[in-house]
């Protein structure tokens, strides 16, 4: 269910963004020239602490290094290249621990959840001892990786502000 509020959150995000509207020569349809204005300010996302602040740098950092090395994995495999299963990942982190409803966090559980699908994609190749993981498979870790990427890519413009 959080999966689903957290791409609805990010959609919403984008599609606010596109909201200009060409002016047309209707005039039934314009509004009034004695409507009154009103001004908003809205904040997409809210001031945050400096303790909550430097949690979530934290995390999108190790969530970065996790999704680098994944999509590489995936990239190299991609490539037609061999892929050591003995080589470490860094320590991921479970999109449980991100249990903040603050729209970063939520962002940035987005974005482990997509990290663990991949990882777990590549855990379970390991497993299998077969020479080159089917196309659809890399395929899905590739995607994972890169729809990591996206969110993580969110965290950081949300972060930045």
């Amino acid at each position: 269910m959080r999966r689903i509020w957290i791409r609805t959150l990010l959609i919403i995000l984008i599609l606010s963004a596109c909201g200009d509207e060409k002016p047309t020569d209707d005039k039934s349809k314009s509004t009034p020239e004695t409507a009154p204005t009103v001004e908003i300010e809205v904040t997409p996302f809210p001031t945050l602490t400096d303790e909550l602040r430097e949690q979530l740098e934290s995390t999108y950092s190790v969530l970065s290094e996790v999704q680098a090395q994944i999509e590489t994995v995936w990239s190299d495999l991609q490539a037609g290249r061999t892929v050591d299963c003995a080589a470490a990942l860094k320590q991921q982190i479970s999109p449980d621990a991100l249990s903040s409803d603050d729209p970063i966090s939520l962002i940035l559980q987005q974005a482990a959840i997509e990290v663990q699908t991949a990882v777990n994609l590549w855990q379970a190749e390991c497993q299998n001892p077969r020479p080159q993981p089917p196309p659809d498979v890399i395929d899905r870790g590739i995607r994972a990786a890169l729809a990591a990427g996206t969110a993580l890519d969110a965290a950081s413009v949300a972060l930045s502000q």
